[in-house]
Parts: C-alpha cells; sequence; structure tokens
C-alpha cells in the first residue's frame, strides 16, 4: 500500500472511533517506537524492525524525552 492509502484507512477508522486527535500512520509508528524502547527493546531491535538503514533515524521517533511544556518553542514570544 502506499503511504497515501495508509494514512486515508487510518484516519477512517480512528473517525469511526470517535478519535479525535490527529492519527496518522506515521504517529503511528513513533508510538511503536517510543513503546518498544520503553518496554526494553535496544535500539538495535527497533531499528531491525522497523527498517531503518541508521540508528540515528530510530532515535528521530523516540518520544520518551519529549516534553513540549519545556521545548524552546514553548518559551517563544511571537
Amino acid at each position: 500500500m502506499a503511504p497515501d492509502a495508509i494514512d486515508r484507512v487510518l484516519r477512517k477508522y480512528a473517525a469511526r472511533l470517535g478519535l479525535t486527535h490527529a492519527y496518522s500512520a506515521h504517529s503511528m509508528r513513533a508510538t511503536f517506537i517510543t513503546t518498544a524502547l520503553e518496554d526494553g527493546a535496544s535500539l538495535e531491535q527497533v531499528q531491525k524492525a522497523v527498517g531503518h538503514r541508521d540508528p540515528s533515524t530510530t532515535k528521530l521517533y523516540d518520544r520518551r524525552g519529549y516534553n513540549p511544556e519545556k521545548s524552546a518553542a514553548f518559551f517563544a514570544s511571537y
């Protein structure tokens, strides 16, 4: 399936379930990676599971340290 088709199917079923957040295949990929790492999988294992060649790509999806309230953008004045 093409990435756009996967997103359409995912959003269709999310809407049917009444989920109001913006769900996408990409966001679910990040959730999978973060959850696997939280549950003790090694970075190498997760990297292989998601098909990344470089571990730094997998690290980009890891949301364990993400805290929007501590983000520099949170403190920026516009």
